[in-house]
């Protein structure tokens, strides 16, 4: 089986096909997780010039952008499709559902070979004219996928997908992190507490950070010697989260503000943590509770689509409901006394079994398989 992925949208600033690579992990590990799999894997990648390498096992070819501009589409698209359109495939994976009409055309030069189309957390169109070209393109691929199925829900209901359309539950990324020694990690990032309690995120409202700082500081009259390390990558609330601090000095005393830091030093600060806290409203997949379960920490995260699939139903974890800072409490004093020595290897093993980038392309291949032996 030939699978290609295609991809319409880079980052400009990108200099080398090499840098695309190192910084696109989430595309290079779901190419390498099928081809492992079984399956001759293509990407066909937008760039700012025509090129060809192979990776790890994995043909990438790069296609100019014709308009220079990351904003501009029309010309590049036909040049892509183009070069999908000179392969032999049997199925083509197109990321993005914002991106359904690039797939529409490349329909037109491929119109027996299946198409997926997988969503990355791009949201619902706004605007009138945006919806209906979109519901007309998604009525011409053959499937798309969410890392949740109750995802679709909202495209459904919006009418931008045909309740025919086949649905696969795919989770959109891995995580490259390793399980370390608790020990060591902590040796290297200074952090400790009994549990240690680690936020990775933005802080916005989607994320939900004073409710997750409530929730702590209530679990502190059960959990004394806890603390909690908070990475974020945006500030918009750092005030607000301040002030709150400022309010409660006990809960205070117990949280760390770490800021932003580089990614590949969360693999450290990751590891020194017990529990994983998170506050989020929405989210298209999880890519920080996927990096937790790779470092083996036990996730204690809010009750919604994405993260039930990630937990197995909170099998793996607690699950509270959004802005419920009580229940959250409640959950991480429970999942604190679940703790045993032998957790994190627990964790770690149900990650590589279910969520690994080898897992993922198990799952992505069968999808394949199923949509080229359809009877078209």
């Amino acid at each position: 089986m030939h699978v290609a992925v295609v991809n319409y949208v880079y980052d400009a600033d990108l200099a080398s096909p090499e840098e695309l690579l190192s910084r696109y992990g989430a595309l290079t590990g779901w190419a390498e997780g099928v081809a492992a799999a079984g399956a001759r894997v293509s990407v066909v990648q937008r760039f700012s010039r025509d090129g060809e390498i192979s990776c790890g096992g994995i043909r990438y070819v790069f296609v100019r952008d014709a308009a220079r501009r990351p904003g501009s589409l029309t010309d590049s698209a036909r040049r892509i499709n183009a070069a999908v359109a000179r392969m032999q495939l049997s199925v083509v994976h197109v990321n993005g559902l914002s991106l359904a009409r690039q797939a529409w055309r490349l329909r037109h030069l491929l119109p027996h070979t299946p198409l997926l189309v997988q969503d990355h957390a791009g949201g619902l169109p706004s605007h009138p004219v945006t919806r209906w070209t979109l519901r007309r393109a998604l009525r011409h691929v053959d499937a798309v996928s969410f890392a949740a199925k109750a995802l679709a829900q909202p495209w459904l209901q919006a009418g931008l997908l045909d309740p025919k359309t086949r649905i696969f539950e795919l989770m959109e990324g891995s995580s490259q992190f390793s399980l370390l020694p608790r020990q060591v990690a902590r040796a290297c990032t200074g952090l400790n507490g009994d549990p240690l309690c680690l936020w990775v995120g933005r802080l916005n409202p989607n994320k939900d950070p004073i409710t997750v700082l409530r929730g702590f500081a209530r679990a502190l009259f059960h959990l004394p010697e806890a603390r909690l390390a908070m990475v974020y990558s945006t500030d918009d609330l750092l005030p607000a989260v301040r002030a709150w601090l400022a309010e409660n000095p006990q809960a205070a005393a117990r949280v760390a503000l770490l800021g932003k830091r580089p990614h590949a030093a969360l693999e450290a600060i990751y590891n020194s943590a017990d529990l994983f806290l998170l506050g989020s409203h929405y989210e298209g997949s999880g890519f920080a509770v996927l990096e937790a379960l790779s470092c083996g920490v036990l996730p204690v995260i809010t009750d919604i689509p994405s993260f039930r699939v990630l937990t197995a139903n909170g099998t793996m974890g607690g699950l509270w409901p959004v802005e419920d800072d009580e229940s959250l409490a409640s959950a991480l004093v429970d999942q604190y006394r679940c703790l045993e020595p032998d957790t994190p290897q627990k964790i770690r093993a149900f990650f590589e079994a279910n969520w690994s980038y080898e897992a993922i392309g198990r799952s992505a291949l069968a999808a394949y398989k199923q949509l080229a032996g359809d009877d078209r």
